[in-house]
């Protein structure tokens, strides 16, 4: 009987011990100091790991035979004024916001200048003719920059602004 009873014995203690336990989890909780700890051993090892295997010595080439260079030819100028978009401008079909948008003059396309308009409110307008796709029209200044003589451009009128119906009404 006395074996009897170390059996029982044994086995409530491992009873308690479990019931004592039940509650706490068996992953231990790191803190945020811990992790930091952790990371920064991390990056250390990462940084003083050695690198990876040294490469070969390149072979010495044979020679070559140097090719003939031709003489840089000058790059000309262009002799009109040229507006580049500075970012996404609509191209209206008139010098002014009430004029409407006929197409998009994207960031850094370019077109020439072919007239301008000077008394609008807000800054001058210039007629582009576009070098690339699009239709041509009118874009404010203030969205392009402008290379080239300017002062060999021609001041236009403004066309009439259009009325509700989109026919012509009188001049701005």
């Amino acid at each position: 009987m006395p074996n009897q009873r170390m059996k029982w014995t044994g086995a409530l203690l491992i009873v308690n011990l479990l019931a004592g336990c039940r509650g706490v989890s068996g992953t231990p909780t790191l803190s945020s100091d811990d992790v930091l700890r952790t990371a920064q051993a991390i990056a250390e090892k990462t940084r003083s790991a050695p690198t990876g295997t040294a490469s070969p010595e390149p072979e010495t080439a044979t020679p070559t035979i140097p090719l003939p260079t031709s003489t840089p030819t000058e790059t000309v100028t262009p002799n009109f004024a040229a507006a580049t978009a500075k970012y996404n401008v609509s191209v209206r079909s008139g010098p002014g916001e009430e004029y409407p948008i006929v197409d998009l003059f994207l960031q850094g396309q370019t077109a020439q200048v072919i007239g301008r308009y000077d008394d609008s409110p807000i800054g001058a307008w210039y007629l582009v003719t576009r070098i690339g796709q699009g239709i041509n029209g009118w874009v404010w200044s203030g969205a392009a920059d402008v290379s080239g003589d300017l002062a060999a451009v021609p001041v236009l009128e403004a066309p009439p602004t259009p009325g509700p119906g989109g026919e012509a009404t009188s001049t701005p």
